[in-house]
């Protein structure tokens, strides 16, 4: 972080947002001093009173005059008090990913990017490294359940990190290596365009220094291998570079083998699902790409703790699994559905949270389609994350189009009656996953209360 030194005294607005609050954390730790503000309560801004962050809720433009920096959540608009009070007050005013140019051009990166699973595939990048002994910095779009804790400024000039296309955030990112998860339809409320968000992905990879590894599989990462014959694949597919071979399907866990220009590897992670085996093979093919041991890594995952809301299992009471999931893109939540009903033996319920009234119009009947692979379907309305209201366009879109996919759906619009209408229904020996990245969370919570109760 030397680039930053002449800022010592850096104020972070919005800073109860996942990204926001990482970077907080590891400025702090690198002996900033930082203060946070957000305009609602949150729960991180007391983990971060605890690291030694000043926070608040609301604005205090009355203090700009005692930072150096300012730096902005995405979310926060230009007409926010103490972006307004620092701009007069002659102070710069940076958006996250200008503070994350900066950062990755002052330290070695590596990158984790694609529509889903850069928060998993990067949480296991971390775990691989620490059975390297490795001990990077890194930020995590989610808390890694093992360590507690979602970014960490490490011993030695090394860091990990999302490199997330939400907003462009990627696009001034300075990496040595990097991971291609997969690309599809998504954010186009920023890039309006497919084809937009797809030359968004080569201009990043076109960057890179060092090694690119890409999915095979997905069909947007192999057009984008296609173009850029530069980038390394690995997958199922028998054109796979690092080629995964002979997934075995366990009870909340996945094993199979990558077989690679280092020869043949087993692999076991504590995670059910393909998804998590080709998330695997990702770093593992990058780590090899990079020089460094894959035995050792693959070993290393398997101690895998997970990361919060990825699969979390929130509980079993009365012989019902109660699991919370960050999934609100088809694509995510069809694959969670999946992941659930291997080995599990009884019912799955899904109830899902629809995210953005922009992406619910967008993907309301594909999200429905992917909802209707559980057994029984539960859909509240739209978590609005910000948005204005679309007329027209809410839950019922979704129950909608997933009961006419054949699923047995209850449509429940308030999210308050969710939890007690899921516990009405719900029989021992179910898995009940509940979906979604607004409040759906507080969902699993409420329902493993009901639960424990009865």
């Amino acid at each position: 972080m030397a680039e930053l030194v002449g800022y010592r005294r850096i104020h972070m607005v919005g800073v109860a947002g996942s990204g926001m609050s990482g970077l907080a954390k590891m400025f702090a730790q690198a002996g900033h001093r930082v203060t946070g503000s957000d305009i609602k309560p949150a729960a991180v801004l007391r983990v971060l009173e605890g690291a030694g962050v000043e926070t608040w809720v609301g604005h205090r433009p009355e203090r700009a005059g005692e930072w150096d920096l300012v730096v902005a959540s995405s979310a926060v608009p230009e007409a926010d008090p103490e972006l307004v009070a620092a701009t007069d007050a002659g102070v710069p005013v940076w958006a996250r990913p200008q503070l994350l140019d900066a950062l990755t051009a002052g330290v070695r990166t590596v990158g984790v990017t694609g529509t889903h699973g850069k928060t998993t595939t990067t949480a296991m990048m971390v775990t691989a490294l620490h059975a390297l002994g490795r001990d990077p910095s890194f930020l995590v779009g989610g808390e890694l359940i093992d360590l507690n804790t979602s970014a960490h400024l490490g011993q030695e000039p090394l860091l990990v990190l999302e490199a997330d296309e939400a907003f462009g955030t990627f696009s001034g990112l300075d990496l040595a290596a990097l991971a291609v998860t997969n690309i599809e339809a998504d954010h186009l409320d920023h890039y309006h365009t497919l084809d937009a968000l797809e030359a968004a992905f080569r201009d990043v990879v076109g960057r890179v220094a060092g090694p690119v590894v890409a999915c095979v599989d997905d069909p947007g990462a192999h057009s984008l291998m296609d173009a850029m014959p530069s980038v390394v694949g690995y997958g199922t597919s028998a054109d796979a570079t690092w080629r995964i071979e002979g997934i075995e399907h366990r009870r909340s866990a996945v094993a199979f083998t990558l077989a690679g220009p280092t020869g043949p590897v087993p692999v076991t992670v504590p995670k059910p699902g393909d998804h998590v085996a080709r998330n695997a093979a990702a770093v593992l093919a990058l780590l090899g790409e990079m020089g460094l041991d894959v035995v050792a890594a693959a070993e290393g995952l398997s101690r895998y703790g997970g990361v919060r809301r990825r699969f979390e299992i929130k509980g079993v009471f009365h012989d019902t699994l109660v699991v919370d999931d960050y999934a609100h893109h088809p694509t995510e939540v069809a694959a969670t559905i999946a992941a659930a009903s291997l080995g599990h033996r009884g019912e799955v319920i899904a109830v899902f949270q629809p995210h953005r009234y922009t992406r619910t119009a967008d993907l309301g009947h594909d999200l429905g389609l992917a909802l209707a692979g559980a057994d029984r379907v539960f859909v509240t309305d739209v978590y609005a994350a910000g948005e204005a209201p679309i007329p027209g366009i809410t839950g019922r879109l979704v129950a909608d189009a997933a009961a006419g996919a054949g699923a047995a759906v209850e449509y429940v619009p308030a999210r308050q009656e969710l939890a007690p209408a899921v516990h009405r229904s719900v029989r021992p020996g179910a898995l009940v996953l509940l979906l979604g990245a607004g409040d759906i969370t507080l969902v699993a919570d409420e329902l493993v209360v009901l639960l424990a109760d009865s």
